[in-house]
């Protein structure tokens, strides 16, 4: 025992030199006394270093602007797609960074953000160094779109007609009453949005998420090459009929008569579509 306690001595006795000081076992010290004499020694002052995690202070403007740029850049970004859809950025049309930023109020940086997802969505086209570009509708691929948009219409319908409550056909109803009275009124613009929300309330009443991610992607290839082909009279007549016919449809729970009928219309609007890409191009 005796030989571990000078070991223990001797380790401690090393340590408190290392730390500039000595332990000796005085009198004094096992009294508790000699504070007074410590205390006329010269003493070195104690550093504290403190590390705090770093933390940002923003002011509140500051704070909530990120908030306001990506709201910014969610509406530009919907404005302009609207604009190449509806076709008011026509196929070919170049995209001046300058004149859209002065149009719009904002910046270059959310403006090319948005840029980059148009880009993605294969409705512009970057070119290193040059003006972005509307990009021309393809004819040979909206057929082929409208082929592929054929068969998943065919199986969103059977999938809604099957699944859906009567408060959902119920909805489609009123949407359908809306789309009546676009009709009557003429308002085309009013009446090829609410169609267009029609088939994407079907197909997301197929309660199939991959379905509905790559309808909506075929479609808004689509709905591009609607608006540039420019819907005659007859058609858009015919348009409403297929659509009252395929209500008719699904009112009577009739799956495979509305997912046929759904088909079919998607069939005629292709053969449409195609007709007028085909007769403004000649």
């Amino acid at each position: 025992m005796r030989f571990f306690n000078d070991i223990f001595t001797q380790c401690f006795g090393l340590k408190a030199a290392f730390m500039g000081k000595s332990i000796k076992k005085t009198p004094e010290l096992q009294n508790g006394q000699g504070a007074e004499a410590d205390s006329d020694r010269p003493t070195r002052p104690k550093v504290r270093v403190r590390f705090k995690p770093m933390r940002l202070k923003l002011s509140a403007q500051e704070a909530s602007r990120p908030l306001q740029t990506a709201s910014l850049h969610g509406q530009l970004l919907a404005r302009l797609r609207e604009m190449v859809l509806d076709g008011e950025l026509r196929p070919g049309s170049p995209l001046p960074e300058r004149m859209l930023c002065e149009t719009f109020g904002v910046s270059r940086t959310p403006l090319r953000e948005a840029f980059k997802v148009l880009a993605t969505e294969g409705l512009i086209e970057l070119r290193p160094h040059r003006t972005p570009v509307v990009t021309p509708v393809d004819a040979e691929e909206i057929a082929h779109v409208f082929q592929l948009m054929e068969a998943l219409e065919q199986l969103a319908g059977r999938l809604a007609c099957t699944l859906a409550r009567d408060e959902d056909i119920a909805r489609l109803e009123a949407m359908h009453a809306d789309l009546v009275a676009f009709h009557r009124d003429e308002r085309r613009s009013d009446y090829f949005r609410q169609n267009q929300q029609i088939h994407a309330e079907i197909t997301r009443l197929a309660a199939n998420p991959v379905l509905l991610g790559t309808w909506s992607a075929m479609n808004a290839k689509i709905y591009r090459a609607r608006a540039q082909a420019n819907y005659d009279h007859e058609r858009w007549d015919a348009s409403l009929t297929e659509h009252e016919a395929f209500m008719a449809l699904l009112r009577a729970r009739n799956a495979d008569g509305f997912a046929a009928s759904l088909a079919d219309h998607t069939r005629r609007t292709g053969t449409a579509v195609l007709a007028n890409l085909a007769k403004a191009a000649a």
